[in-house]
């Protein structure tokens, strides 16, 4: 079966473009020029991923994002901001509301098939996946949920997914390229140093639990070997 990719963008050529793209890659597209026409779709349909402007006429991509997430039945659909915005002010605030990834416009088509599949498969690892429980901690990947000692700790997309593969991979060392690679699939835009700056957000969002995020220094990282639930 097709994977299902919503579209949401305000100018017509550039949503036929990005039909165009999609569709040649094998995938089953749906294009919205009206954001409030995609959230009633959205929720009905339930798309794979969706692929979205921040400016569109109606309700702007953060305002859906928000709507999104706070549905427990939409939280888990990956959303990627495709828009010219490059402050880093935009890029972070669109983070903050919950989205998977962000690519700025002009982009490379290649670049933006390989994070959209990178979105996909994610999304699949985790629907296979039931909630992974250590002694006081516990990650629900169906709602994207860290509690910590009955506590919710709240996480962005990115912070998120970085933190779920180390503890499904509990105590087995990964060298900062690997982890760019699951992360941020094949964008030469970033470097190395944005996975040590998610790990020093996670650091600081379970600082008063230990350093559940370990350093091998000189290789990489590891999630810290806890007990069983």
């Amino acid at each position: 079966m097709k994977e299902k990719i919503f579209i949401l963008e305000d100018e017509q050529d550039m949503l036929d473009l990005l039909s165009d793209i999609l569709s040649r890659e094998g995938f089953e597209v749906q294009k919205f020029y009206s954001g409030i026409n995609a959230l009633n779709e959205i929720y009905k349909s339930k798309p794979d991923l969706i692929l979205m402007d921040l400016m569109l006429p109606d309700l702007s991509g953060l305002q859906l994002c928000k709507k999104l997430r706070d549905n427990p039945e939409t939280a888990h659909i990956p959303i990627i901001i495709l828009t010219s915005r490059t402050d880093e002010y935009d890029i972070l605030n669109a983070f903050n509301f919950g989205c998977s990834d962000y690519i700025t416009k002009p982009f490379n088509e290649k670049i933006l098939i390989a994070r959209i599949k990178a979105c996909l498969m994610f999304k699949s690892n985790v629907e296979k996946n039931e909630i992974i429980k250590f002694n006081e901690m516990e990650i629900n990947p169906a709602q994207y949920e860290v509690y910590l000692k009955n506590k919710l700790i709240d996480f962005t997309p990115l912070e998120f997914r970085l933190l779920y593969f180390l503890a499904s991979n509990q105590g087995k060392v990964f060298k900062r390229e690997q982890i760019f690679q699951y992360i941020y699939e094949n964008d030469s835009n970033r470097s190395d140093r944005a996975i040590d700056i998610l790990v020093n957000r996670i650091r600081k969002k379970l600082k008063d639990y230990g350093d559940l995020v370990e350093t091998v220094y000189g290789v990489g990282y590891r999630f810290k070997i806890l007990e069983a639930k």
